[in-house]
């Protein structure tokens, strides 16, 4: 059986991945939770069985079902539950007999993965039976974000599946891979600012390849952490407002383009706008308690397109290959009014309708 999971060893990476889980909350005697080391769980299936003492998660067998882990029962003795790992097949109507809840991954996983903004499928994996690659393609592809840019959810995957495999075994941390970022941040503001349009959004397309690496790191390696969260999502946060700005400052010396009034409008329409989106979407969260781009499935659809970074940055690109940017620039601020009036028609909607809104994911 392989050793070792996205550069770390099997029982270090397990261990991570149920104290993430929560498994220090039952873990108040020993052998409370069985499981054999080499079955890789969907999160959502490690906390539902945390949650529920005496549930028995079954498998597939070649003929029958085959056991893969049990929470024991509230004070109950674990010993004479390892027997029942001994047999090839169980019998459910046994596992109810010794007091347990047995069931299969759709039991005892949830579909919906808020955090993520999707529907996932619970899975049990075998490092016995699966090949260990396999096994890091279905665990970075559940620390994706269903719901998100076009660029993010379409260029970046197959790239940052192997940059993130290469991080894990070299060793790098995720906040080393944020703080990378951060320089590219800097380096793009930079250019922009000097007006070299090409390498600076080759810069920005680094660092946004690099803010989609560092989260991934961190999920598949079981080092996310509430500081990691804080550094990285504040630069996100903070630094597109900045890019703008330098943006119009390199416009300054382009020998065509929009009028000086225009493009400071612009500059003007596209922070205003930035700042009102943000705080559309935070007052949906505060109202209805989810993210409006959840809603239903055309908020889905606007979040691959809407006026945010990398979207706007494809605007931009597409006008600096045409030889416009300063026309590049427009644009953006007029897609940043479309979206500011689409999403805040969305929110009006939502407080006029007579029922709470719900995710059409967790309907």
């Amino acid at each position: 059986m392989p050793a070792r999971l996205w550069g770390l060893d099997l029982a270090e990476w397990q261990r991570r991945a149920w104290s993430k889980a929560g498994a220090g909350q039952i873990d108040q005697a020993a052998g409370r939770l069985l499981v054999g080391i080499e079955w890789v769980l969907s999160p959502s299936l490690q906390r539902n069985l945390l949650a529920q003492p005496g549930a028995a998660l079954l498998g597939p067998a070649d003929d029958g079902e085959q056991l893969i882990a049990i929470h024991v029962p509230d004070n109950a003795d674990p010993a004479p539950y390892l027997v029942l790992f001994e047999q090839n097949n169980v019998d459910r109507s046994s596992l109810k007999a010794a007091g347990l809840a047995p069931g299969d991954m759709y039991a005892f996983a949830d579909t919906y993965n808020k955090s993520l903004r999707k529907r996932e499928t619970p899975y049990a994996l075998s490092m016995r039976t699966e090949n260990t690659v396999d096994i890091e393609r279905v665990l970075f592809a559940g620390s994706y974000k269903g719901i998100t840019d076009l660029v993010t959810k379409y260029a970046w995957p197959i790239p940052a599946f192997y940059v993130t495999r290469l991080c894990a075994f070299l060793r790098i941390s995720p906040n080393t891979v944020t703080t990378a970022s951060l320089l590219f941040v800097i380096l793009a503001f930079w250019l922009f600012w000097q007006g070299h349009w090409a390498a600076g959004i080759a810069a920005a397309w680094v660092m946004t390849f690099l803010d989609t690496v560092d989260g991934k790191l961190a999920r598949t390696t079981m080092t996310y952490s509430n500081w990691g969260n804080i550094y990285d999502h504040g630069i996100d946060l903070i630094h597109p407002p900045f890019w703008y700005w330098a943006i119009f400052t390199g416009l300054q010396s382009a020998p065509a383009g929009p009028s000086q009034a225009l493009l400071f409008g612009s500059l003007a329409v596209i922070l205003a706008g930035y700042v009102l989106n943000r705080l559309e979407e935070g007052e949906f969260i505060r109202r209805f308690g989810f993210h409006i781009h959840v809603w239903q499935p055309i908020d889905g659809f606007a979040r691959e397109i809407t006026a945010r970074r990398n979207p706007n940055m494809l605007i931009f690109m597409v006008a600096v290959m045409l030889g416009q940017p300063g026309w590049g620039f427009v644009a953006i601020a007029v897609w940043t009014i479309i979206f500011l009036v689409f999403h805040g028609v969305r929110l009006i909607q939502a407080i006029l309708q007579r029922s709470a809104p719900v995710s059409w994911l967790e309907a």
